[in-house]
């Protein structure tokens, strides 16, 4: 006969749990492969510590210096070449001839002042062009290492600054002359064209005492932009109308021409004499009008 004990050791059996296969072991992860590694450049220097030949083929960045790094036999001369280029940085002062010199030579820049000049800008005009001035510019910049290339882009600039100056003052004197002539006409009214016959007798009358050529006078732009000028010329041949300017007898045209050619007293006479003098051809066209009735 079962016992209690033996009823609950039983029941303990029935109820125990089939045993749990064992677990398949994980396969442990592969090694990562390494990367490819860039084969060994090779020594840019040899066992004396010389450079390699054409060691500097081996750095991309450096074959626009080639010719240059080629000159160099050993580290040494180029770390020195460096450390002279270093002392360089900046601009030398013009008095320190030795460094300028060095400054020069580093650079590239003309070694003697006659290697260095301006080229006059094509299409620049006479106003604003000077030899002289382009010469004493041109010793300056040298003096003070201003590279050529720079010095004749200032040139150009300049040029072309002043070609668009020239132009504006032409303009500007363009519309000063017709202003003064409107400023005239609306004075005058109809008697515009008879008083302005009036002002050029009494200058070019005026003009044959003084030995002056009226006609380039009045060409220059200051005085017929000037709308006075002609009232006070306008003023002074009402003058003359009321007493004349003459004094003694009439003027005789051949005395007057013989005086001209022969007497160092008459205004004209220097001029006259003197072909290259400014005022030659006026002279010699006085002495054909007296003389010839030109």
């Amino acid at each position: 006969m079962k016992t209690m004990t033996d009823t609950q050791h039983d029941t303990t059996d029935e109820k125990k749990p089939a045993p749990m296969p064992p677990a398949e072991p994980v396969p442990a992860p592969a090694p990562a492969a390494e990367p490819p590694q860039p084969a060994p450049l090779p020594p840019v220097t040899d066992a004396d510590g010389a450079f390699a030949p054409q060691w500097y083929t081996r750095f991309e960045e450096l074959q626009p210096y080639a010719a240059t790094l080629a000159k160099f036999r050993r580290p040494e001369a180029l770390a020195k070449s460096y450390a002279n280029l270093e002392k360089l940085r900046g601009y030398p002062a013009s008095t320190d001839s030795p460094r300028m010199a060095a400054f020069r030579q580093a650079v590239g820049l003309p070694e003697s002042a006659q290697e260095f000049s301006l080229t006059r800008p094509a299409d620049t005009p006479d106003e604003i062009w000077d030899d002289s001035l382009a010469e004493s510019l041109a010793r300056v910049a040298y003096e003070h290492g201003v590279p050529a290339p720079a010095m004749a882009a200032l040139c150009e600039h300049y040029a072309q600054e002043g070609r668009l100056a020239l132009q504006a003052a032409h303009v500007a004197q363009q519309e000063a002359v017709e202003q003064a002539e409107s400023d005239l006409r609306a004075d005058w009214g109809a008697r515009f064209d008879s008083n302005m016959n009036a002002v050029g007798t009494v200058l070019q009358t005026l003009g044959n005492r003084a030995g002056v050529d009226v006609a380039a006078l009045m060409e220059n732009p200051a005085l017929r932009a000037n709308a006075d000028f002609a009232r006070l010329m306008l003023a002074a041949a009402s003058m003359v109308e009321e007493a004349p300017l003459h004094t003694g007898s009439p003027v005789n045209p051949r005395d007057e021409a013989y005086r001209i050619a022969h007497d160092p007293a008459h205004p004209l006479h220097e001029a006259y004499m003197r072909t290259s003098h400014p005022r030659h051809k006026y002279a010699n066209a006085q002495y054909d009008h007296f003389a010839f009735g030109k």
